[in-house]
């Protein structure tokens, strides 16, 4: 199942790749479901990097791994799963930025596919809920490039 989310941030695109390229930054606006991320190895992010993340969902903490498969600054950020305990995996996914003046249309796009047979139960619900569920964290990640942060 893909799910794209789209908004539009009032700050240059640079400003936005700036931020997400910070991955200090990601609890600020991912949480409470993202409860860590760090970055495998050492050096610049680039195709191949991998991610060690653990996201909260219901009453479990399930840890993954992802790796970089694009790295486009300033305009896109693409990656796969590796690995994750979940139900449901989000097996690829991206941010595409584009600029609009001195405004920046993003797009989250996520590939959702069952990983466990519990996964399968719960993927009609997973797919009602849809872009509501990803819209809460794009606004939080707008608020906090807006802000300065």
């Amino acid at each position: 199942m893909n799910v794209q989310t789209r908004i539009v941030i009032d700050r240059p695109i640079e400003q936005i790749w700036a931020y997400l390229d910070d991955h200090t930054h990601e609890l600020d606006w991912r949480g409470p479901s993202l409860k860590r991320l760090n970055q495998v190895g050492t050096g610049p992010a680039g195709v191949g990097t991998r991610y060690e993340g653990v996201m909260h969902v219901g009453p479990g903490d399930y840890p993954y791994v992802n790796e970089l498969t694009r790295y486009e600054p300033p305009n896109r950020v693409s990656w796969k799963a590796v690995s994750s305990a979940g139900w449901v995996i989000g097996s690829s996914g991206s941010y595409v930025l584009e600029r609009d003046g001195n405004r920046t249309r993003l797009t989250h796009e996520i590939n959702i596919e069952p990983n466990k047979p519990a996964g399968r139960l719960v993927m009609p619900l997973v797919g009602a809920i849809g872009s509501r569920s990803v819209m809460p964290m794009l606004v939080k990640l707008k608020a906090e490039v807006e802000k300065g942060g």
